[in-house]
């Protein structure tokens, strides 16, 4: 059985939503991604069913849904690169012009509430208590939690529900799988040239690499992300595909992320042309932005030099 999450912010980022698997907010601290974690492993410890089936279930959840979901969270450097891709889909849902349509109850007040935050974490606090009670209910309220997400990230990227219509209009039916993709208009990289053509490693890496690229060149950014974090688990040592995980970066305004991939590239080939012309592109930006600065900066007043006899004033 798989456990995929086809619905709300899982929709739009290959059919995953780790926060809704662990049914936190997606603001959530490391202290309560982890007391929640422990929380959900005690619930779905084998011990705690009597039937065979429901300890094969359990377990099944605790390995393959939960757990991929926490070893992401917890650790600081796979969190922040998620957090860029929430970022992301947040900036290109108001680019796309893309509406969440909520579904029930709690997804409406959330999606025309006027205090966001505090109607997204009670709705969401609910739907956590009843979320690993019944083992076959977890996806159907794992996917309702990341309907919460999809709203409250659209609305605090500035998505408003107008007053006059309480919810949002009946979309069209949903698109197959492969084109529910968040798609952005791309925009060519300062300073940036097409990369070389470099001889074909792996062929599986290959193949991600390629399908990274095309996604890349047609702005589907989230998507390109997600191809080459693959690719990188087959081949951590992949130049090319730390050098293009760096463009995307970049293309995206990500600078840190950016440079983290680049210098990673050219530490495994520092003849990587895509790294060399990437870090260029930064050091451009940055240099520009500290000259901007500079130039924004109010004049230092001038100290007036005071004579040995106005130390003392005038008698």
């Amino acid at each position: 059985m798989p456990f995929e999450i086809n619905h709300g912010l899982g929709r739009f980022n290959s059919k995953r939503d780790l926060h809704a698997a662990l049914g936190i907010p997606l603001s959530a601290a490391p202290a309560e991604i982890r007391k929640r974690y422990l929380k959900i492993a005690k619930t779905l410890h084998p011990d705690s069913r009597d039937d065979e089936s429901g300890k094969k279930m359990a377990s099944d959840l605790l390995s393959k849904f939960v757990n991929p979901a926490y070893e992401v969270l917890s650790q600081e450097k796979e969190r922040e690169e998620y957090q860029v891709i929430l970022r992301l889909l947040e900036k290109q849902l108001l680019t796309a012009n893309i509406v969440p349509t909520p579904t029930f109850d709690m997804a409406r007040e959330v999606f025309n509430a006027a205090n966001v935050e505090e109607a997204y974490q009670k709705a969401l606090n609910t739907l956590a208590q009843d979320q690993y009670k019944d083992l076959n209910n977890v996806l159907k309220i794992s996917e309702q939690i990341s309907e919460l997400n999809l709203i409250y990230l659209w609305r605090s990227a500035g998505g408003k529900a107008t007053a006059a219509t309480p919810t949002v209009s009946t979309p069209a039916p949903p698109a197959k799988a492969d084109e529910t993709q968040v798609r952005a208009t791309p925009a060519a990289v300062t300073g940036m040239t097409p990369p070389q053509e470099a001889p074909k490693t792996d062929q599986f890496t290959e193949q991600y690499f390629r399908r990274a690229e095309e996604l890349f060149n047609k702005g589907i950014y989230l998507e390109a992300i997600k191809e080459l974090k693959d690719a990188l688990k087959i081949d951590p040592r992949s130049a090319r595909c730390n050098a293009l995980l760096g463009k995307v970066y970049l293309q995206q305004g990500s600078l840190s992320m950016a440079k983290i991939h680049f210098n990673q590239a050219l530490k495994l080939n520092p003849q990587e042309v895509m790294a060399i012309q990437g870090l260029e592109a930064i050091s451009k930006r940055e240099r520009k932005a500290q000259q901007q600065q500079k130039n924004t900066e109010p004049p230092k007043p001038e100290k007036k030099k005071s004579s040995f006899f106005g130390l003392f004033g005038k008698k």
